[in-house]
C-alpha cells in the first residue's frame, strides 16, 4: 500500500463528468501500464454500471466494505482493463449508519491500508460533501476536481476547498493536485471564461489537458465500456490519455 497513489475525483456539483472521468482516466492509466483499482462511492452506481457490471449480480460492494467485516480484496471485481469495487443502492442508506460509527471518517482508509498490488486507486465520489466523500478524501493521497466548461459555480468550488482544508486534520498530506475542464468546446467563448476563472482561483493546479466534447463518450457509456474500448481514436480517448500522462507526472 505504501507506493499506491489514491486519487479522489470529487466535485459536489453533478453533471461535471466526474464518473466519466474516473472510468476513462482509470482506463488510460491502465493502457500506460499501471495497475488500477476503481472504487465506486456514489450510491447511484453509475461508475459500476459504466464498467459493465450488473448491479443485481454484485455480491460485495462498498456498502459491505465500509459497514461489514468484509475485506477490500473480497470486494474486488477483476476487469479486463481495471479492477473495481462496485456499489448498489444499499449505499444510499449508509450515511445513517456511518454517522454512529467510531472513527467514522476513516472507515475506508483503514480498509485500504491492508490492500496492496495497485499503482493507482481512483475513487468516484458522490456529488455531495457527505460522509462518503469525507471517507474518500481521508483515505486519499490527493484530490482531482473535474469542472464542466459549460457551467461554473464559484461558490461550490470554494465550499469544496474549505472541506478539503478541514479534512487535513485527519489527512494532513491531502491536497488538490489538479483541476481539469470537461465538456470543453473551443467554439464557445464562455468555456474560456470558465478556464480563466479557474486559473485565477487555482493557478498552476489547473491542468493543461482539457476533455473536449465528444459524442463517442455517450456511446461508450451506453455500452458499459471505456472510451478506448469503444473507439481508441476518439478525441476523448486522446484527451484522457494526455490527462493520464499529466497525472502520472504530478504523482511522482
Amino acid at each position: 500500500m505504501k507506493n499506491t497513489k489514491i486519487l479522489s475525483l470529487v466535485n459536489q456539483k453533478g453533471g461535471v463528468a466526474k464518473t466519466t472521468s474516473t472510468i476513462n482516466l482509470a482506463a488510460a492509466l491502465s493502457k500506460l501500464g499501471k495497475k488500477v483499482l476503481v472504487i465506486d462511492l456514489d450510491p447511484q452506481g453509475n461508475c459500476t454500471i459504466g464498467s459493465g457490471i450488473d448491479l443485481n449480480e454484485l455480491k460485495y460492494g462498498t456498502y459491505n466494505l465500509l459497514l461489514e467485516n468484509t475485506e477490500a480484496k473480497d470486494c474486488i471485481i477483476k476487469g479486463p482493463v481495471y479492477d473495481i469495487i462496485g456499489t448498489d443502492i444499499k449505499l444510499a442508506g449508509a450515511e445513517l449508519i456511518i454517522i454512529s460509527k467510531i472513527a467514522r471518517e476513516s472507515l475506508l482508509k483503514h480498509k485500504l491500508e491492508k490492500l496492496g498490488g495497485y499503482d493507482f486507486i481512483l475513487i468516484d465520489c458522490p456529488p455531495s460533501l457527505s460522509l462518503l466523500t469525507v471517507n474518500a478524501l481521508t483515505a486519499s493521497t490527493s484530490a482531482y476536481v473535474p469542472v464542466s466548461a459549460s457551467v461554473f459555480a464559484v461558490g461550490g468550488i470554494s465550499q469544496l476547498t474549505e472541506t478539503i482544508d478541514s479534512i487535513k486534520i485527519l489527512n494532513r498530506d491531502l491536497e488538490i493536485k489538479g483541476v481539469f475542464l470537461t465538456r470543453f468546446d473551443k467554439r464557445e467563448k464562455f468555456n474560456f471564461i470558465v478556464e480563466d476563472a479557474l486559473i485565477e482561483m487555482f493557478g498552476e493546479k489547473v491542468l493543461k489537458n482539457k476533455i473536449r466534447v465528444c459524442a463517442d463518450i455517450n456511446k461508450s457509456q451506453v455500452q458499459g465500456i471505456d472510451i478506448f474500448s469503444h473507439n481508441p481514436k476518439a478525441r476523448s480517448a486522446e484527451d484522457y490519455m494526455e490527462l493520464a500522462k499529466e497525472v502520472i507526472v504530478l504523482e511522482k
